[in-house]
């Protein structure tokens, strides 16, 4: 049985309309911008881990002040927005200032914001890294702050994620992040440069390579290569392992992770093939969220996946001009997508539709096929000359100029036009509703809309056939002596599995070796099972990466649950433990010995730990102030141990109002108490008068205004209970 480790797919593209853009604005007036900042020097060092790749990006970037609003400003601040897939997990970031490397502090997003833009503030930090939760296409949106830019100042700053390898035959794939450094508004960079660290070497395709050259000691390759607007650069290196599986553990604090490939059961695949040509008239400015290149690009990810050599593709792509991929069909191997789309990548799309002379194009081509083919037409156009004809009538006259039985598939992707109300058919409907529906409905092919299905799922129902894949997969794991939990089945095929393709899965585990994998496949009503030992000869090593990967999708599959505040807690928790970065929490990076009067515990009178950035070896400071549970033990020493004191809150985080309970001992009965609300730079902003009359527990709430009857903002926040010799604190997370 002839196999390679393939690992589960993660698609690495970046929306050019959405991805990067780097602008300038004086820093308390973020209104105005300026759009010509120099990316003056960009590296990304990539390091293979097992199923995973490390990414380090390194960026330099300058502004000459030249543009005629700042010419009299000495510093501004940098914002750099990009977009990334949501299974890229952000690990970290850093910042050099002057000669020092800060590495940055993880905090609740909102008490990072506020000690970021505090414009009160003597002090104002270095740096803010933050992002979005996951677009209805799975893209994820990050945001840097950069403070400050100044003349004549070269400032550097380097970001580390993680993200899945994409499989294809006998290899591994990964898209460089071009498109984080290339943009429509702003210079951009020039070039790229990469360190590839493995010994094998690694191919790059659509790079216009410039230099290149092994590393020392044959460890690792070095290229570089231009860097243009619209360009895709896909990185192809050797699979790490040759077999049946994939198995590797790593052991940190006395937990245990692992990542485990395995194959589908074989299964006799029956297929037929198929003969496809794919039209896409793209209108970059109909479709909202979305950009052409991504649809090219998840459009290569599925046919990769979805089909074979006995399968048949061209594609016809309307810009400026009308591009053929190929003159013919040609097999759907990899080198041959690999050549079809380095044919029509690369190029703008335009601000029209080129509907008319894309279905002409396809009629004359499918005059010279002998073979039936099935035209697919993504398009987003909003507007169809019909030259005094009718929709139906249109529809009957585009299908009369090719052969009889041509199926048309159609995807409308014009998801940002107003639904209208159809009087013959009673239904809200886009402006050409009727007519693709008349089009694909009267020839057997299916009408899908972009506005109730994802494009990746669309891809999937056109492309993959149930009897050539799986429509479930389970992979069951037992270990000889212990057992596996908190398990994570990573598969992107939208319910469709390739046989060929691996299912991969990171978990946690106590015990030992040897481990029993049970593989189940069902298709249609059957089930298919394999099962197979894996021994401690066969588990190979792995680093911190592992475990990085396992907590940044457990994160991720938080996501998708309803954002109670328990679950907000707990994104934000693992988070913070574990410097991964959420919709919840950022990076901060602090000025040595500055913290903006922020401190751990802001009324304990402690003041551990370096306030700084730091590196992990002494990361105190902002990390810190998350030490203090939501419920909070006596903290004064010396105490009597009996006590029953305690203040707890719910909900936390709240939205409008939170409870506050403070428990108390009997012997506390004639102690004067004070309660009252502290934000992070320790201000008193609300007290509460507490009136015992004898009872044990007092309930009081917060409707998070202060003492003067006005609304506080969005952050954290202390609630602080004192006697004559103790303090108790809970903290408090408001949520607008």
């Amino acid at each position: 049985m002839k196999k390679c480790l393939l690992f589960i797919s993660i698609f690495l593209i970046l929306s050019n309309s959405l991805a990067a853009i780097f602008t300038v604005y004086e820093a308390n007036y973020p209104q105005v911008m300026d759009y010509n900042v120099n990316v003056d020097e960009a590296a990304l060092t990539i390091l293979p881990r097992g199923a995973y790749v490390e990414m380090n990006l390194e960026v330099t970037v300058s502004y000459n002040f030249e543009s005629w609003f700042f010419k009299n400003y000495n510093e501004l601040e940098l914002l750099w927005e990009f977009t990334l897939p949501d299974q890229a997990v952000v690990s970290d970031f850093w910042i050099w200032l002057d000669d020092t490397l800060l590495q940055a502090s993880m905090l609740d997003k909102w008490t990072a914001e506020l000690l970021f833009s505090e414009v009160s503030s003597p002090v104002r930090h270095p740096a803010l890294f933050t992002q979005s939760f996951p677009d209805r296409e799975g893209m994820v949106h990050y945001k840097l702050r950069l403070y400050p830019i100044m003349r004549d100042i070269k400032r550097t700053f380097k970001i580390q994620y993680i993200i899945p390898a994409r499989p294809t035959n006998e290899t591994l794939r990964i898209w460089l992040p071009t498109s984080q450094l290339t943009s429509r508004l702003s210079p951009g960079a020039s070039s790229l440069d990469i360190y590839f660290m493995d010994e094998k070497k690694p191919v790059l395709l659509g790079a216009d390579i410039t230099k290149q050259n092994p590393l020392p000691d044959q460890v690792g390759w070095f290229y570089r290569f231009k860097l243009d607007y619209d360009q895709f650069v896909e990185l192809v290196y050797p699979s790490p392992i040759a077999g049946d599986f994939y198995f590797s553990t790593f052991t940190d604090n006395g937990e245990t992770f692992y990542q485990l490939a395995v194959y589908p059961p074989e299964v006799m695949e029956q297929h037929k093939p198929r003969n496809f040509l794919v039209l896409v008239d793209y209108n970059r400015f109909n479709t909202q969220d979305m950009d052409g290149e991504l649809v090219l690009l998840q459009l290569k990810e599925t046919l990769q996946q979805a089909l074979g050599a006995e399968d048949h593709v061209n594609f016809i792509v309307g810009y400026e001009d009308i591009v053929f991929a190929s003159n013919e069909l040609v097999p759907c191997t990899g080198n041959n997508l690999d050549q079809l789309f380095e044919k029509i990548l690369r190029r703008s799309f335009p601000a029209y539709s080129n509907f008319q002379m894309l279905m002409a194009a396809a009629a004359d081509f499918l005059v010279t096929q002998a073979k039936p083919v099935e035209i697919i037409l993504v398009t987003n156009t909003d507007e169809i000359q019909l030259s005094g004809l009718s929709r139906s009538q249109y529809a009957e006259e585009i299908k009369g100029m090719f052969p009889v039985g041509t199926r048309f598939h159609i995807v409308d992707l014009d998801n940002k036009s107003n639904l209208v109300y159809n009087s013959e058919t009673g239904q809200y409907e886009t402006y050409l509703t009727s007519f693709f529906g008349q089009l694909s409905n009267t020839t057997s092919g299916n009408l899908f809309f972009l506005r109730y299905h994802t494009f990746k799922n669309i891809l999937a129902a056109l492309f993959y056939e149930h009897i050539s894949h799986f429509q479930e997969v389970e992979v069951q794991t037992r270990f000889a002596s212990g057992y596996s939990y908190g398990n994570h089945l990573i598969a992107l095929h939208q319910g469709y599995y390739p046989l060929n393709f691996p299912i991969m899965q990171v978990g946690r585990y106590n015990g030992a070796l040897p481990l029993d994998v049970t593989v189940l496949g069902k298709v249609r009503l059957d089930k298919i099972q394999e099962d197979f030992i894996i021994n401690e000869t066969d588990a190979l090593p792995g680093n911190e990466t592992l475990a990085t990967a396992w907590y940044g999708h457990h994160v991720q599959k938080l996501y998708k649950k309803t954002q109670t505040n328990g679950t907000v807690m707990d994104i934000m928790d693992l988070s913070l433990d574990h410097r991964i970065l959420t919709p919840y929490t950022g990076f901060l990076v602090f000025r040595p010995q500055e913290t903006q009067g922020y401190e751990p515990d802001p009324l304990s009178g402690n003041n551990n730990g370096n306030q700084g950035g730091g590196g992990d070896e002494n990361r105190g400071g902002a990390d810190d102030a998350w030490d203090v549970p939501t419920t909070v033990e006596d903290q004064t020493a010396g105490q009597n141990e009996n006590y029953t004191l305690a203040v707890k809150s719910w909900p936390n985080p709240f939205n409008m109002t939170v409870q506050l309970t403070i428990t108390l001992p009997d012997d506390m009965k004639d102690k004067a108490l004070d309660f009252a609300i502290y934000n992070t730079l320790g201000q008193r902003i609300k007290t509460f008068v507490i009136n015992r009359s004898n009872a044990n527990v007092i309930t009081l709430r917060w409707d998070g205004r202060d003492d003067d009857g006005m609304p506080v903002s969005t952050g954290l926040y202390f609630a602080v209970l004192a006697g004559p010799d103790f303090r108790k604190s809970v903290k408090l997370m408001l949520i607008k």
